[in-house]
């Protein structure tokens, strides 16, 4: 610390001497030196009073840090001393001790010229870093920070939850998910319809030159294998000649997501445009578009050439099942980042924009010179020369760039080639530039653009096919789980939805195409994903059998690991499980669920399953348990038969007839309101026929739908209910009668009124002359023709036509 202060004080003596002899300094000082030193004067009068620094050594930093410990210790005995002085003790909490760190302008030997760039703060009345008084400086020059730990504990913020669908969340989303279907499939159908347009084709078939077309015309006496190559060397030079002439300037169709909030929903700038035939045929013209758009005209394309050609598009649904963790992204092109506005602290806890050009710790402009007193004590200070004031051009804006389109490296569009000589579909795309590779056109699960869920392929005369057997590897395993046959009465919408775009007849092309795509399906390899077994057409895990389901006479085909085994050596052994087939499992049903299907359990079986019950509300005892049997273990219910035209029934009085197999021998159900009216008015025996059971809440209540009758009495009873018919519309109609006079009577009684009043004369008001028109009116119907006595379809009255005389 002495040698410190020494060279601060032999520092002053030198400052000193320094304004008492000019002239000495002049004439010991360079030119360029004098140069620097009265630029610095102009720019900072007091600072140039004060020379640079001596940087303190290491040992003095160190010795410095020693006695800031020692102080410390001392303050802190000190506060013991006092605490154990005070009459009443307590039990204080002190805060956690402070950090203090010095920080001095001093350096060792290592420290490089490059530390001299950094200014910290230009306040020339910052304490301790030099200021206009110099009496108030710190004669160490050093600089003190305390950091003290926060005592807020910060707090763990809670884990957002994913949102839960109810049942009726999940039957909209499921509903929401064919009505995009038929959308998109009737989108796919008209742009196929387009592909036939003459004129479109007309614009297109320049691109193929002759040669290029001569590809296409094979002859039927080649070999299967010519005829193939040639068609696919045809549609290798087209491909590369549509690569090389259509630009993409634009996106297509891209995966569909849900979202909750659809209000900030912006479509995308490079949105395709193609809207009508028009556009279309604009596209073809310029050929420009989306990859969408270049498919369908590529499609258009070879068409014109001659070729048998399918428009395919693997359609962008939104999922059945919408998972809270898969949401919209921000459409491309648009920003979602919020601009940054620097702000200016207003205390010590506010947080400092360091970029900003009033910051302390601000670097300079790349380019900018340093400042004269930075200058001084430099090495090559002789060798500068003090350039000009003027500020540095600024660099030319850049030149916008074009906007990069970001889609899926997987086609949504292309097209397949029918290969006649091997009676297949060939698939083509101008996108990944390949010809018959159908592997290729599969994105991953992790692909946020593009998703293959159905694929249709359409025919030139708008026949439709799904062909995603053809383009997926696990149809089974994961894709049919996506899709509308996963829910119940899928597979049945789907193909009534299709055949609205089916010829109604299937071609010898489409069976050989259903053999194919079975085919397909058949050699798709067993799962090695446990969740993929779940829900699998083929193969099945004991783990996922529902609770009405049971393996019979089971045949392991396989195993699949199921995560470590415990119980091995090390413990790093696989869990194997069995893997079994589908049709080894079998519907297990109470005895009451087969009563209500129409069979009854057989005498002496033993269940294959037992369940436990569940608990009666109002009755307190343990639910024992439910026994389970196959269809196998059952047969059919036989009621008691029908004797002497007496029907049989139950403890209830009447009879179930869940199922028309439960009908007696010698009876018959007959589902009319009327029935058990009928059957009473003839006197004949009847049972009512109780076919379900309605349930609201936890009460069940039978639903009655119909008698059950001796089948001789079958005619009797139906013209009886025939009779109540009748005698219902008649009384209908006389109803109706009624009410039709009932409004002529108020018709014909408001004439009557206002005939009495319009007769009154008033002194003062013209009698209208309606006489007149009515005598008019009346000329041309005074022939025998129009001589009736009917008064007018009413029948004439003695009292005047339904007036009083006067």
């Amino acid at each position: 610390m002495a040698k410190t202060r020494g060279g601060a004080a032999a520092r002053s003596g030198t400052a000193g001497s320094r304004g008492q002899r000019p002239s000495r300094i002049s004439a010991t000082v360079p030119a360029v030196y004098q140069d620097m030193i009265s630029e610095a004067l102009e720019n900072d009068h007091d600072s140039i009073d004060r020379p640079p620094k001596r940087r303190r050594t290491r040992q003095a930093l160190e010795s410095h840090i020693e006695d800031a410990k020692k102080e410390q210790e001392t303050h802190n005995e000190h506060i013991d001393e006092e605490q154990e002085s005070e009459e009443e003790v307590f039990e204080d909490v002190l805060p956690p001790a402070a950090q203090t760190v010095y920080n001095s302008d001093s350096g060792s030997d290592w420290d490089d010229d490059a530390f001299e760039d950094v200014g910290l703060y230009s306040d020339p009345f910052q304490p301790g870093l030099g200021g206009a008084d110099g009496d108030e400086r710190d004669e160490d020059q050093h600089l003190d920070l305390t950091l003290n730990k926060s005592k807020e504990v910060p707090q763990k913020t809670p884990r957002k939850k994913g949102r839960t669908f109810t049942k009726e969340d999940r039957a909209t989303h499921l509903m929401v998910h064919k009505m995009h279907l038929l959308c998109l499939t009737r989108y796919l159908e008209r742009r196929n319809e387009w592909c036939n347009d003459a004129e479109v084709q007309r614009i297109l078939r320049p691109l193929l030159s002759a040669k290029d077309r001569q590809w296409f015309k094979t002859n039927p006496e080649w070999t299967q294998f010519r005829r193939t190559e040639s068609i696919k060397k045809g549609l290798e030079n087209a491909n590369s000649i549509w690569l090389t002439n259509f630009k993409v300037n634009s996106r297509g169709m891209r995966r569909a997501y849900w979202d909750e909030d659809v209000s900030d929903f912006v479509l995308p700038p490079d949105a395709d445009r193609v809207l009508d035939k028009s556009d279309f045929k604009r596209a073809a013209m310029n050929m420009e578009g989306s990859r969408d758009t270049g498919a369908q005209l590529f499609c258009a394309l070879l068409r014109g050439a001659g070729l048998d050609v399918r428009l395919v598009c693997s359609l962008q649904l939104l999922p059945i099942n919408a998972s809270s963790s898969k949401t919209r992204p921000p459409p491309q092109g648009v920003s979602t980042a919020r601009p940054v506005t620097p702000t200016t602290p207003t205390s010590d806890g506010e947080a400092m924009n360091i970029d900003s050009p009033t910051s302390p710790f601000a670097t300079r402009a790349t380019g900018a010179p340093f400042s004269a007193r930075r200058r001084l004590g430099h090495t090559n200070a002789a060798d500068y020369h003090i350039p000009d004031t003027a500020p540095p051009r600024r660099p030319p804006p850049p030149k916008p760039k074009q906007r990069r389109i970001v889609e899926s490296p997987y086609p949504v569009f292309w097209v397949e080639v029918l290969d006649e000589a091997h009676q297949k579909w060939m698939p083509v795309d101008f996108v990944t530039a390949t010809v018959n590779k159908p592997s290729v056109f599969e994105p991953p699960a992790v692909d946020a653009e593009n998703t293959m869920t159905y694929v249709f392929s359409f025919e030139e005369d708008g026949a439709v096919r799904d062909v995603t057997r053809r383009y997926t590897k696990w149809y089974s395993a994961k894709v049919r789980k996506t899709r509308v046959e996963s829910t119940e009465g899928g597979s049945k919408w789907l193909r009534r939805a299709l055949k609205f775009y089916s010829r109604g007849w299937k071609t010898d092309l489409d069976q050989i195409e259903d053999i194919e795509l079975q085919t397909i399906e058949g050699r798709e390899p067993m799962p090695t994903s446990i969740a993929d077994f779940k829900g699998h057409p083929r193969y099945v895990l004991e783990r996922d059998l529902r609770r009405n389901e049971v393996l019979i006479d089971p045949h392991e085909i396989g195993k699949v690991a199921a995560g470590r085994d415990a119980s091995s050596a090390g413990g790093k052994g696989k869990k194997l499980e069995s893997v079994f087939r589908r049709t080894d499992v079998k519907t297990v049903r109470s005895a009451d669920g087969w009563y209500r299907l129409g069979r009854e359990v057989k005498v002496g079986e033993q269940p294959m399953k037992s369940r436990a019950a569940r608990k009666v509300t109002n009755n307190d005892d343990e639910p024992g348990d439910v026994a389970l049997y196959t269809e196998d273990q059952t047969e059919l219910y036989e009621a008691p038969p029908v004797v002497n035209g007496r029907v049989p029934k139950n403890v209830y009085g009447n009879l179930d007839v869940y199922v028309e197999s439960m009908v007696p021998k010698g009876g018959v159900h007959l589902p009319y309101p009327d029935a058990a009216r009928a059957a009473r008015l003839l006197g004949i025996s009847y049972s009512d026929a109780v076919t379900g059971f309605e349930f609201r809440g936890r009460q069940g209540t039978a639903v009655i739908k119909g008698v059950v009758i001796a089948s001789e009495y079958r005619e009797a009873v139906e013209a009886v209910i025939q009779g109540f018919k009748d005698d219902e519309w008649h009384a209908k109609e006389e109803r109706r009668t009624l009410a039709a006079l009932r409004m002529w009577k108020r018709f014909m009684v408001g004439l009557r009124i206002k005939e009495r009043v319009d007769a009154y004369e008033i002194e003062g008001e013209e009698k209208e002359k309606v006489d007149e028109y009515i005598q008019d009116d009346d000329e041309g119907m005074q022939s025998e023709e129009y001589d009736m006595d009917e008064a007018g379809g009413f029948f004439p009255e003695d009292d005047g036509g339904g007036f009083v005389p006067e």
